[in-house]
């Protein structure tokens, strides 16, 4: 990023996240536990050609949907969760970490037949090797629709937390919470109470018609239309095919080391290219903290080109930490201030 594309001042920025703060934010979506071993390969196993891994480390943090609450929670907003975990160990831990990140959970609903989705990544490097490389990833991952009772309390639940609420953020995982029966009733409440409605999904877009943003990368945005993104001009393309077909407010889609593109209509459309960041130590996540600043940058009075720009230079901060992370206010004013002085 730089003078090839949009850029924002650190006052600008600094300004519309202190406008942010405190804006009241419900996350609907998959709740997840990314759990992290770091190690060291020090020998092979005898038991078949393979490093044995020396556990130096063990990380827990939340992930998925609860990924995008902990980034709005740093970045000042009022955040609660709306979610399904199990009456198991990994639940109580996702409950406490985002308790004491301020993140409230009495959206955070338990079905004791359901085990809390766990995303296990194993990191090891030589005696020396600094930073560790991922070498297998076990996902833990229960994909059926929530029972009919336990959508009837999240329906419940969120009646009454939408009418409190400035934005409503749908994180879809696919692991059967943002099913159409919540979203029949979650939608027509957001849009009746005037909320920003954010759409962060791996598939099925056209479920969140007239959303005011949908955040896809490309290969979601190329599985809903049908075709592959082979340059930035087709990439803005996709993003006004999306953004008119659905009726949504702007779409950006995310392009990975290519940047972003945006579409907002009347608002205008943006090619924002990605930042040199030096090491990239870990992509994981990024996409949660694009969704996250872009609603917050929103609901602090941002153009969808000034969201984007920030959110742009929030992924440039997390993608530089090890694991899912999460991104302050402070470190993207930092950010905007190092690139566009």
């Amino acid at each position: 990023m730089g003078a090839s594309g949009p850029t924002i001042s650190s006052e600008r920025a600094a300004q519309i996240l202190n406008r942010a703060a405190g804006k009241r934010v419900i996350v609907l979506g998959d709740m997840l536990v990314d759990e992290h071993i770091i190690g060291a390969a020090r020998r092979l196993s005898r038991e078949a050609p393979l490093p044995v891994i020396e556990q130096q480390e063990r990380l827990l943090v939340p992930g998925g949907a609860t990924n995008v609450a902990t980034n709005l929670g740093s970045l000042g907003c009022d955040t609660a969760v709306a979610g399904v975990v199990g009456a198991d160990a990994m639940a109580d831990q996702l409950r406490d970490q985002l308790q004491d990140r301020g993140i409230r959970t009495e959206g955070l609903l338990t079905d004791p037949d359901r085990a809390t989705a766990v995303k296990l990544r194993i990191w090891a490097g030589g005696e020396r090797q600094r930073p560790q490389s991922m070498i297998a990833r076990v996902d833990t991952v229960d994909r059926s629709r929530v029972k009919d009772e336990t959508a009837g309390r999240m329906i419940s639940y969120l009646e009454s937390a939408l009418m409190k609420a400035d934005a409503l953020v749908l994180s879809d995982y696919e692991t059967g919470v943002v099913n159409a029966s919540i979203l029949d009733a979650a939608l027509p409440a957001a849009h009746a109470a005037g909320l920003v409605i954010t759409a962060d999904a791996h598939g099925g877009l056209d479920r969140f018609r007239e959303a005011t943003l949908l955040t896809p990368n490309q290969p979601e945005a190329e599985a809903e239309l049908g075709r592959e993104i082979n340059s930035t001009a087709e990439a803005l393309a996709a993003a006004n095919e999306l953004r008119t077909s659905l009726g949504v407010g702007a779409v950006l889609i995310t392009l990975g080391a290519a940047g972003m593109v945006l579409d907002a209509g009347a608002a205008g459309r943006h090619v924002i290219p990605a930042a040199a960041v030096g090491r990239v130590a870990d992509p994981t996540g990024a996409g949660d903290t694009v969704a996250a600043t872009m609603t917050a940058a929103i609901l602090g009075g941002a153009t969808p080109q000034e969201a984007a720009v920030l959110a742009s230079l929030a992924a440039r901060v997390v993608v530089r930490q090890l694991g899912v992370a999460v991104v302050s206010a402070e470190e993207i004013v930092r950010e905007a201030r190092e690139l566009f002085a």
